[in-house]
């Protein structure tokens, strides 16, 4: 039986997109590296080999094997909550976040994959700007099934750009974990929402610092790079709609903290804001001993005031489990419906604060992004 999700729908929030099953199963599944399966057949191998080593009276190395089974089995279960792990790729990524790398450092000379027929196909491109603090800017760059057919050559795409969460974490959380790409793909399979390109940003500034997306004083000013230098490359290099009404900004968690801040402070940039798990202030020092600059970093003290005086929306989404998030996604919601944007609040039965909760909300947000923005696809004039 399904659960019900009770939302606050007061007068001008609404719960969202409606969304077909064969885009909300994609989102929704799990990949073999998350299943309860796993956790139970490494639970049952643990205790086996436990049973083995006491029998046998086997050397202490051998209680190797039951303690690393142990700790795997640790993990899956971890996982199996959180989702962040579902391929391969996204384990050597953690590996190499824990053994202090950078999971999503730029590459050498970036490839580019080889575009599936009717696919949604990823580019992988540099946008470092020093002179903000910014040395490496590694982007992936999500392009429509479409995109490279000859017949839509003249056809311009609005665009939803991406903020990872923290911490450590980076642009290609949202292939992973995120499912950006299979989401994208199962909206354009279900023609559930209009083409569009999603761009994955860095907001790491090269380290794995939590900069929350702030022109930091003597240090990164990623508002500003957010805001002009990703927008401006991405307009410059892609078949893009350069316009506010056609561009959105959104992220998970700490990253939706920074699509909330940069979205609303920002209003000629982004028409569209996508906040999955989010919070309403900071949470950092970075801003210690510029209350001015706090106070105009924290939505929860400038909302209530802040004036929106062309078209905005706004999509708010958490896991029921999470309770907090719930609240706080609720009362965002009635806020900025008071002062005027168009609001949609969606909770997830069952889920928490996890990158499967994110993962399973991105359709709809993406759909949403879809329903409010502005223009019809065209040709370049």
């Amino acid at each position: 039986m399904i659960e019900l999700v009770r939302v606050a729908l007061t007068s001008g929030i609404g719960p969202g997109p409606q969304l077909p099953a064969s885009v909300t199963e994609q989102a929704g599944g799990r990949s073999p590296l998350e299943s309860v399966v796993l956790v139970v057949a490494l639970a049952l191998l643990t205790v086996g080999a436990i049973v083995v080593v006491k029998r046998r009276r086997m050397r202490r190395i051998a209680l190797i094997v039951p303690v690393l089974l142990a700790v795997l089995t640790c993990a899956a279960g971890v996982n199996s909550y959180v989702g962040y792990v579902r391929s391969f790729d996204d384990f050597g990524r953690l590996l190499m976040l824990a053994s202090g790398g950078n999971g999503d450092a730029e590459p050498a000379a970036p490839a580019e994959p080889d575009p599936v027929p009717g696919g949604v196909r990823v580019a992988d491109v540099s946008l470092p700007d020093p002179g903000l603090g910014v040395p490496t800017g590694r982007t992936r760059v999500l392009l429509p099934p479409g995109y490279d057919d000859p017949a839509h050559s003249g056809e311009r795409y609005p665009v939803v750009y991406l903020v990872h969460g923290y911490p450590s974490g980076g642009p290609d959380d949202w292939l992973g974990p995120g499912g950006a790409v299979q989401s994208l793909q199962a909206l354009a399979d279900a023609r559930a929402a209009r083409p569009m390109i999603v761009v994955a940003v860095d907001a790491t500034a090269g380290t794995g610092t939590d900069w929350e997306c702030l022109n930091v004083p003597g240090g990164p000013q990623l508002e500003s790079y957010l805001t002009t230098t990703v927008p401006r490359e991405i307009d410059a290099r892609f078949r893009t709609l350069p316009d506010r009404g056609d561009r959105a900004i959104g992220g998970m968690s700490g990253g939706a903290f920074c699509a909330l801040n940069l979205g609303l402070r920002n209003q000629n940039t982004y028409s569209v804001i996508l906040a999955t798990e989010p919070y309403d202030d900071p949470g950092t020092t970075l801003l210690d001993g510029h209350p001015d600059l706090l106070r105009a970093n924290t939505p929860r003290e400038y909302l209530p005031t802040l004036p929106v005086t062309r078209p905005l929306a706004v999509m708010l989404h958490a896991g029921v489990v999470a309770h907090s998030d719930v609240d706080l996604a609720n009362r965002l919601g009635e806020q900025l419906a008071a002062r005027g944007a168009t609001v949609a609040v969606r909770a997830e039965p069952g889920e928490w604060h996890t990158w499967r909760t994110a993962r399973i909300g991105l359709p709809y947000l993406l759909a949403f992004a879809a329903e409010n923005f502005t223009a019809d696809r065209r040709s370049p004039s």
